[in-house]
């Protein structure tokens, strides 16, 4: 799912980073890759997030600011940092920015079923990741 996320939304996904994150173009695409492997993780139940309160709380007009924040503290954002060859801040910055949209476009994709189904199908969690990390990475010349 998240592979499809990245090939048809690339372009929102680097503009969330470019826009709300504060990076430039050439920042974006070394951080996409990195940011979208570490979120994947965080949602692919092995941090012990609740991804149907997640995915409830942007349907439900809910604050993003408690997603982010869920998110972020499952995510090494130093790891993520020196992997995209940023500032940890500007990371950060990205990644406040990138969440909500990769949440929102899970959701749409199928909401909580869906996205269980597809993040816990087949691969598993590092199998996963790392598929997404190297789409990513393909996608955006990394």
């Amino acid at each position: 799912m998240l592979e499809s996320i990245l090939r048809e939304h690339g372009d929102e996904l680097l503009g969330a980073l470019t826009g709300a994150g504060g990076l430039d173009r050439s920042e974006a695409k070394d951080l996409l890759p990195p940011a979208v492997d570490g979120i994947g993780q965080a949602l692919s139940g092995s941090g012990g997030l609740d991804l149907g309160r997640l995915l409830g709380s942007l349907g439900g007009g809910g604050g993003t600011g408690a997603i982010v924040s869920q998110v972020l503290g499952q995510l090494d954002l130093g790891a993520i940092a020196s992997q995209a060859g940023v500032a940890e801040g500007k990371a950060r910055s990205g990644l406040e920015a990138l969440i909500p949209v990769v949440v929102s476009l899970l959701g749409q994709k199928g909401g909580v079923e869906g996205l269980l189904s597809q993040l816990g199908g087949g691969t598993g969690a590092a199998g996963l990741a790392g598929a997404v990390g190297g789409l990513a990475g393909k996608l955006f010349g990394k």
